[in-house]
Parts: structure tokens; C-alpha cells; sequence
């Protein structure tokens, strides 16, 4: 017990020394001004120019669901830039639309983000075995690569959980031989990220 307490305070100092709670705290910052941001924005929009209940209506009068899961699962696996928020605010629309539980449809929405994530990591294992575009990668990469060297797994489970693109965190995890088991396992933080955003997101549609 003594042994594991020491243990884990010296790698308690390690990641403080090496930056970690302060990239945390800054992302934790960066949430909080895009949610701060994304409710003023939508609050005039929703009352000068058309609700966010309206616009998403839209959408699901004009698009196929398949084709949205579609969508977003290229998106989570290849760059994963865009907001996954915007999709879980969809997902309640559409189910309303449809008829169904809106947190059945996120639990698919979440399982969609995580096998984006798994496939971006297999993906980055293939890349290890290109010389070319695996120096191209971890050239464009560097500063992530860098972290992850630090932090390992501590940098999956930041991804999944605050707005840093999960699939290229992964897709460097499978760059660098990152433990696959360990990947699946951490990758299932990406369910509370969704189900904990849509507790807030679900109130404004």
C-alpha cells in the first residue's frame, strides 16, 4: 500500500511537472468560453432570426438520418473537426421527429464517436508502416505527438472528454504503439462526454 502511494505521487508530480493539469485547465477554460459563446449566439439567433428548434427541424425534414450517422462517422474518424454538439443536439429533433427515446438515438451517437475513434486508431497503426506519411504525420502532429510521449493514456481520456480532436489523439496513439486494449478502454470515456453535453444541449432544442 505504501509502495502504491508513493508510487503515485511521484507520478502525480511528473504530470504536474510536465504540464498536464495545466493543458487540462486551459481546455477546461477553452470549453467554457465555446459554451458560454454558443448560448449567447444561439440565444439572438433563436430570438431575432429562427430557433434552434427550427433549424433542426429543417434538417430533419430535408436529410435522411443514415446519411447524418453517416456523416458524422467519417467526420469522428478521419479529422473529427466538427462539434460533435451540433450532432447531439440533433439526435433530440430527430427522435422527437421519429418517435423514439432521444437517448437512445445519443447512445448510438456516442457508439458512432467511439468506433471513429478505434478506426482513426487502427488507422494510425497502418501509417507506422509508411515512412513517408508517417514523418508527414507526426510533422503536422508534432506538438500532440510531444504530449502524448508525456502523458499517454491521460491524453486519450482529455480528448474524449473536452473539445480536442479524439480520432487524431487516437490516430497518434496507434502511430506510436499505443496498447490497443488500453485504447478500447479509455476510448469509453467518449460516452460521458456525450451523455454528460446533452444533459445541457437537450434543454435548448
Amino acid at each position: 500500500m505504501k509502495k502504491l502511494t508513493n508510487t503515485s505521487r511521484l507520478y502525480y508530480h511528473y504530470l504536474r511537472r510536465t504540464g498536464l493539469f495545466s493543458f487540462l485547465a486551459q481546455n477546461l477554460m477553452k470549453l467554457g468560453i465555446f459554451i458560454a459563446v454558443f448560448l449567447v449566439v444561439g440565444f439572438f439567433i433563436s430570438k431575432y432570426v429562427i430557433t434552434t428548434e427550427e433549424i433542426f427541424k429543417l434538417i430533419v425534414q430535408n436529410t435522411e438520418s443514415w446519411a447524418v450517422f453517416l456523416f458524422f462517422t467519417v467526420s469522428e474518424t478521419i479529422l473529427g473537426l466538427i462539434p460533435p454538439d451540433l450532432f447531439i443536439m440533433w439526435t433530440k429533433t430527430e427522435a422527437d421527429a421519429i418517435g423514439v427515446n432521444p437517448w437512445l438515438l445519443l447512445s448510438l451517437l456516442a457508439s458512432l464517436s467511439y468506433i471513429g475513434g478505434v478506426l482513426a486508431y487502427y488507422i494510425g497503426k497502418l501509417l507506422a508502416g509508411m515512412p513517408k506519411v508517417h514523418f508527414w504525420v507526426t510533422k503536422k502532429y508534432k506538438d500532440l505527438f510531444m504530449k502524448f510521449k508525456k502523458w499517454g493514456g491521460f491524453l486519450i481520456v482529455v480528448a474524449a472528454l473536452l473539445p480536442i480532436p479524439f480520432s487524431i489523439v487516437t490516430l497518434i496513439s496507434g502511430v506510436s504503439g499505443f496498447s490497443s486494449k488500453r485504447l478500447l478502454t479509455l476510448g469509453l470515456f467518449r460516452y460521458i462526454r456525450f451523455f454528460a453535453y446533452a444533459l445541457v444541449l437537450f434543454l435548448l432544442v
